[in-house]
């Protein structure tokens, strides 16, 4: 991101980037980074950090900036990429289908919920991104990629990757011993009182299991539970809801907190724990709209 900034390419964004400062809100630079993460999350995320710390942006811009870019991302990974075809052949066409839709209306109220605390509380910074900033001047011109381009890029990039790297590395080697040591099975034990609560199997605690070492091994024991009769439409819709709580609470261990941490310093924690709380409220409230309409 930081080599299209020296190309002055970054600018091109600006015709999605207004308008969605004024849908969400939110000021023209939080917007741009939000652009930003629908091509490439950590891009975007790295893009918001820089404008935080050049003061272009508020803290109370953060967090309702990172959860309206997430929106694309699941989008794109939803539809385009990976689970959707997934679902289908795992789960069957109909199951497939509303699960995916669940899984955009869960990031779709984030998003949704999002705006509105910027429109409320968020005071918005109306002026423009300065020439210190990540975008160029609209009078600087495009420059071609070329060996000095890339060169500034990558200088620019290496301070913020000496912090991610690292970080991101222990995060991930800390997540694998403590998966050996049981900690992940302990945490899926958890799970069964909340099960037996809202009139969900046992069975569907394999499922859940499943999803600590992916997301596909819980949809394909979900399949095999509804076709052997163990799961009807409805628990299996909520076991696979609670299985991305799973699912987005590995990632947020592995990659969210460290990246956060790294990105915006001692801020990441809360930061970190915000977004978090947003998306499980975000997913209950996908469970209850499951138990209402089937």
């Amino acid at each position: 991101m930081n080599i299209l900034n020296e190309t002055g390419l970054i600018r091109k964004f600006e015709i999605i980037s207004r308008p969605l400062s004024r849908i969400s809100g939110l000021s023209y630079a939080s917007s741009l980074s939000i652009v930003s993460m629908a091509i490439n999350s950590t891009a975007g995320k790295s893009i918001l950090a820089e404008y935080y710390r050049e003061g272009k942006i508020s803290q109370k811009e953060i967090v309702p900036s990172l959860l309206i870019g997430t929106f694309p991302t699941v989008l794109g990974e939803s539809l385009l990429r990976v689970q959707f075809p997934t679902a289908i052949v795992l789960l069957g066409p109909v199951t497939g289908i509303i699960y995916t839709l669940l899984n955009l209306f869960s990031s779709f109220i984030q998003a949704a919920g999002a705006v509105i605390y910027s429109h409320m509380f968020v005071e918005k910074n109306t002026e423009p991104v300065g020439s210190k900033s990540i975008v160029r001047d609209a009078d600087s011109g495009l420059k071609k990629i070329n060996r000095v381009t890339l060169k500034a890029g990558v200088q620019k990039s290496l301070p913020r990757l000496k912090k991610i790297i690292p970080i991101t590395a222990g995060a991930i080697m800390i997540f694998y011993l403590l998966s050996l040591a049981g900690f992940m099975d302990m945490i899926a034990s958890i799970f069964g009182p909340v099960l037996n609560l809202i009139g969900l199997p046992g069975e569907s605690t394999a499922a859940l299991v499943a999803q600590f070492m992916h997301f596909s091994a819980g949809y394909a024991i979900v399949g095999t539970l509804m076709e052997t009769g163990v799961l009807n439409m409805e628990q299996a819709l909520v076991t696979l809801v609670m299985g991305s709580m799973v699912v987005i609470t590995i990632i947020y261990l592995k990659y969210s907190f460290p990246l956060y941490l790294s990105l915006f310093g001692k801020d990441g924690f809360i930061i970190t724990c915000k977004t978090y709380a947003v998306s499980m409220l975000a997913k209950i409230i996908t469970i209850v709209l499951v138990f209402v309409l089937f």
